[in-house]
């Protein structure tokens, strides 16, 4: 009898499944005010804060718990074929935009705005945000951890190390670690 019913729940698994993602993706379709084209999988609810001017590129995965956030005028375009992981963190008050096939690891960070910190301008908290535009390149892996500041940009097929800190450009087909990250090779044939 017990192995009856566990072959029933195995059985009825992938339906349940298919129906979490079709209400977690109309959610975040709801939430979201710019194109998510189609294909576009989320595996778990996230987070839209903002504005939700985001982009989506076809066949992209959303993992679960990821935190989107736009302001202003600012935009998030994220390319096709590209895999967002769980927890990750991406924050545009400018722009922060990827090519296609990028793939990030969890807890990624990726914002293009910072407090303002003059000392005559009062508290850093109450102080406007300074920001500059995030570009990924296509083809890029993110590691588990990283966080990509303002203004920086990393060129087509680039691998960045997990827990990196990325503060200036990483050009194309480099890999780079550290905090700050700084180039240690480059990617073979």
């Amino acid at each position: 009898m017990a192995q009856g019913v566990g072959l029933a729940v195995r059985a009825v698994e992938p339906i349940r499944l298919r129906a979490a993602r079709f209400v977690y993706e109309a959610w975040a379709r709801s939430r979201l005010r710019g194109r998510v084209e189609a294909g576009v999988q989320f595996i778990g609810w996230i987070t839209v804060e903002g504005t939700g001017n985001i982009h989506i590129g076809s066949g992209t995965r959303i993992g679960r718990r990821c935190f989107l956030e736009t302001q202003g005028e600012g935009q998030i375009v994220i390319g096709r074929n590209c895999t967002i992981n769980d927890h990750t963190v991406i924050t545009a008050y400018d722009e922060v935009a990827m090519g296609d096939h990028v793939m990030m690891g969890e807890f990624a960070s990726i914002r293009d705005a910072a407090h303002g910190m003059r000392l005559d301008a009062g508290p850093m908290r109450f102080q406007p945000h300074t920001a500059a535009p995030i570009h990924i390149g296509d083809d890029v892996w993110i590691g588990r951890g990283v966080c990509v500041l303002k203004g920086a940009r990393i060129g087509s097929g680039a691998v960045i190390g997990a827990n990196s800190v990325v503060t200036k450009d990483i050009p194309a087909k480099t890999i780079a670690v550290g905090a700050p990250a700084r180039p240690v090779g480059e990617r073979t044939p």
